[in-house]
């Protein structure tokens, strides 16, 4: 190991966190997953049967111990105990500061909101379940989205030491960029990724779900049909990345809950010469049930031409929509005449982005008349100053039609 690996491990397991990984869901035949929106997140009349194989792998992943088969011998090595530690103090520090306060808002500002949710779509979300879990607890469908690839979940026992201590300690650094930030970072990610210690999104995912805690009840792979559907099939490893758009399926559910939940990751490109009318993953899209739409640091992609697809399709399909001044511009939601509450603060962007201010966002903000109301926790671009804004949009009750000449 060289010098530089060896500073990485020893920063990754100090102040490491988040992971996941595991998977290797039972024999299983392959089926379609329906166009017009994923039959998932249905109440079963028995309560969802966990996969011990998979969950204790998650559990290993998370920091958490496992308890049984080789789990209890690799619970013991250095880099476990050094990751259990630092994600149980990140976690617990991320918990207090952004998600015991952004729980107790959305309990309240989001009430109803929450009782009409029954698809969350948060795209440019990437791995972040637990934003996703938080403010939409019981939402029985979340559709995430990012580039990153959706990956392999990693097998330790065919890892040395050596490898799993690389592995931790690459989880270690994926989580501080989320835990301290509140959002990932797409390039840093890709860069974490390209090691392949952690291969891709889907272990970090996992680090969510148990950190959340969360059973698992399998794991499946999403690829796109011949006829424009999707079709799923058993978790199997992939010697080499499908072309995006591709995705993963994940059932879960909380113990003693009889409710099976779905959890989907697309890597996809969602910018207008990928993303297209019509295509498996438009199809997939338009066909939940009326979703809310969240989105934070969301790069102000959603402002630009060259994304009007996604941002006419969150327009037209949403029933809410929950975001910060990233996404969608303000003006859209004006000139359609979305019911609007703003929060927090609203200030110039970052410096990492040019013209994408919006004074008619701060003029509503400094307009006496609006109904901006506080935000009583932190994340997105402006963490350091902890300025931030959201904006809630409900859908207008008639629909909007676009005129002919735009």
């Amino acid at each position: 190991m060289d010098n530089g690996r060896a500073l990485r491990r020893s920063a990754g397991l100090a102040i490491g966190l988040v992971l996941l990984g595991a998977l290797a869901i039972g024999p299983g035949c392959r089926r379609e997953v329906p166009s017009g929106g994923p039959a998932a997140g249905a109440a079963e009349a028995a309560p969802p049967a966990v996969d011990p194989a998979i969950d204790e792998r998650f559990a290993f992943i998370s920091g958490r111990s496992a308890g049984s088969g080789p789990y209890s011998a690799w619970e013991g090595e250095t880099a476990w105990k050094d990751f259990a530690k630092a994600a149980d103090k990140a976690w617990t520090d991320f918990d207090g500061a952004v998600l015991a306060p952004m729980r107790t808002w959305a309990a309240s500002d989001l009430a109803r909101p929450r009782e009409r949710t029954r698809s969350l779509f948060y795209p440019f979300g990437g791995p972040d379940f637990t934003s996703a879990a938080t403010l939409f607890p019981d939402a029985p469908v979340i559709v995430l989205i990012g580039l990153e690839p959706v990956g392999n979940l990693p097998e330790f026992d065919r890892l040395t030491p050596e490898g799993r201590a690389d592995f931790f300690a690459d989880m270690g650094t994926l989580a501080l960029e989320f835990l301290v930030r509140g959002y990932f970072v797409t390039m840093d990610m890709m860069d974490t990724y390209s090691e392949r210690h952690v291969d891709g999104a889907l272990p970090v995912i996992g680090f969510f779900l148990k950190r959340e805690g969360f059973s698992v009840a399998g794991v499946r792979r999403l690829l796109p049909a011949a006829d424009g559907s999707w079709a799923e099939a058993p978790y199997e490893r992939l010697k080499e990345r499908p072309r995006r758009p591709y995705g993963v399926r994940i059932d879960y559910f909380k113990a003693g809950d009889a409710t099976l939940r779905t959890l989907f990751y697309f890597s996809c490109d969602i910018e207008d010469r990928a993303f297209r009318e019509g295509s498996p993953l438009h199809r997939f899209f338009n066909g939940l049930e009326r979703p809310t739409t969240f989105v934070k640091a969301g790069s102000y992609l959603l402002h630009w031409d060259n994304f009007s697809t996604l941002r006419r399709l969150i327009l037209d399909r949403s029933l809410y929509v929950l975001q910060d001044d990233t996404a969608v511009p303000y003006r859209f939601f004006k000139r359609e005449g979305w019911a609007i509450t703003l929060f927090g603060r609203y200030a110039t962007p970052v410096k990492d982005f040019t013209n994408v201010e919006q004074p008619d966002l701060r003029a509503a903000y400094e307009d006496p008349e609006s109904d901006v109301r506080p935000l009583p926790f932190h994340f997105g671009y402006r963490w350091r100053t902890q300025v931030d804004n959201l904006m809630l949009a409900g859908k207008p009750l008639r629909p909007y039609k676009v005129p002919v000449n735009k």
